[in-house]
């Protein structure tokens, strides 16, 4: 059985559908004039959880259509009836084809990121091979076009009924009207806020997300060709900035500094608190993070430099940029390679005194398969059996092969990272 009106659970869906779809090609028109960087990758996250959810609800509209037909076509003539026909078929082709089309390019790109619907919800990639990437991708910027011509014709559709032949087209699907006639100056009023929230959905498409401030390039100078050779994949960082904590125990004066220097080699456990974060430039912009879990076996003294061992296990599962989409990104095959190569392991093999409470550890950092030379600058300071420790330096994630396919480039992603730590270490007796 037919109604007038439509059911207010088709009003739901045709709306939500609507205003969204305005987000989605603003956004996605937005998207090309971004560079790749952090602004592209979240908004590219959302596009896609978007784009699902368009999916998703034409999928639910389309069921409540067979089970709650609609109220039948507002035609004049047998051609108007078609043509208002092959629209409505072509706008539900465009509203499953546009976002079947966008899983298509993502699930057959050459680096795959891991969609988490508007960061929640994990969606699967489709198992199809890369030759269906370039097809999908000129198809779903065809659909784009296809959709804005479709819109403007179902608007305009909508607009001759309700102002040129007299018949309240709009009673049927606004919600806070009737299908009962109505006057020309209500009409006209209800088809202004439909399109005004239509244009601020479209604006919001467009003007999200703003572009970042710009912010200050991280990544370390190039080393001239001969440190390259000597250090391979690092660059040493300045000497890293005094903590309060430092500050405060190198105000405790020359005592303590004896102290540590008649220590005997000794064991040395690291409590609990301690951080080990890295700072990436992308496109000039930092994008900062840390590793939830690591672990280490220190055994330090400073008259016994020789027979003193850093050992330093990183679970890569753990790196947190504050992002789960750009987090899985980093865990899969194109960044850390974590399921083939799940943990990072810093080892040292000489440790030598730079004076002052300034020490220098170098050894071999393997990650990702790869084994390098890393020297890493510290400071050390004790008091009583409590050592705290604090250091920073840079890696050249190229050395490491993170950063695969178009993101194996430094032109967006900076090769130097700056690796930072502190934590604080009490001496076992």
């Amino acid at each position: 059985m037919t109604h007038a009106r439509y059911s207010s659970s088709a009003k739901f869906f045709h709306w939500a559908i609507a205003l969204l779809l305005a987000f989605q090609m603003a956004m996605g028109w937005r998207m090309e004039d971004l560079p790749l960087g952090p602004d592209l990758f979240t908004a590219a996250q959302l596009h896609k959880s978007v784009g699902i959810l368009i999916l998703l609800l034409t999928l639910g509209r389309i069921g409540l259509r067979w089970f709650n037909p609609p109220p039948p076509l507002m035609t004049d003539s047998v051609w108007a009836g078609r043509l208002a026909k092959g629209v409505h078929h072509a706008l539900y082709g465009f509203m499953i084809g546009a976002p079947l089309t966008g899983w298509i390019l993502v699930s057959t790109a050459k680096t795959k990121f891991a969609t988490l619907l508007f960061g929640l919800v994990p969606w699967p990639h489709l198992p199809l091979p890369q030759s269906w990437h370039e097809p999908a991708e000129g198809l779903h910027g065809l659909l784009a076009f296809l959709g804005l011509l479709l819109f403007v014709l179902h608007v305009a559709g909508a607009l001759r009924h309700q102002f040129f032949k007299g018949e309240n087209v709009l009673g049927r699907m606004l919600p806070f009207m009737t299908a009962a006639p109505v006057s020309r100056g209500l009409g006209i009023g209800a088809a202004i806020l439909a399109l005004f929230a239509m244009w601020v959905a479209h604006g919001a498409g467009w003007q999200w997300p703003l572009k970042s401030a710009p912010q200050p390039d991280v990544s370390a100078p190039a080393a001239p060709p001969a440190a390259q050779a000597e250090t391979l994949a690092v660059v040493p960082d300045a000497e890293a900035p005094k903590t309060t904590e430092e500050a405060e125990a190198e105000d405790e004066g020359e005592g303590d500094e004896k102290k540590l220097a008649t220590l005997p080699v000794a064991d040395w456990v690291v409590a609990p608190g301690g951080k080990l974060g890295f700072i990436a430039s992308w496109t000039g912009t930092p994008v900062n993070g840390s590793f939830g879990r690591w672990t280490s076996a220190i055994r330090f003294s400073p008259d016994d430099l020789a027979g003193s061992t850093i050992r330093v296990t990183v679970d890569l599962a753990s790196a947190n940029t504050q992002d789960s989409q750009r987090d899985e990104m980093l865990q899969g095959d194109g960044f850390f390679n974590a399921a083939a190569h799940p943990q990072a392991v810093f080892t040292s093999s000489k440790i030598s005194a730079k004076g002052g409470d300034r020490y220098q550890a170098a050894g071999t950092l393997s990650l990702n398969g790869k084994s390098r030379p890393v020297t890493l600058d510290f400071t050390l300071k004790v008091k009583d059996d409590v050592a705290r420790v604090s250091g920073a330096t840079r890696l050249d994630r190229t050395a490491f092969g993170v950063g695969t396919g178009e993101w194996a480039a430094t032109d967006q992603i900076a090769a130097n990272v700056s690796v930072n730590f502190a934590f604080s270490a009490k001496r076992k007796p």
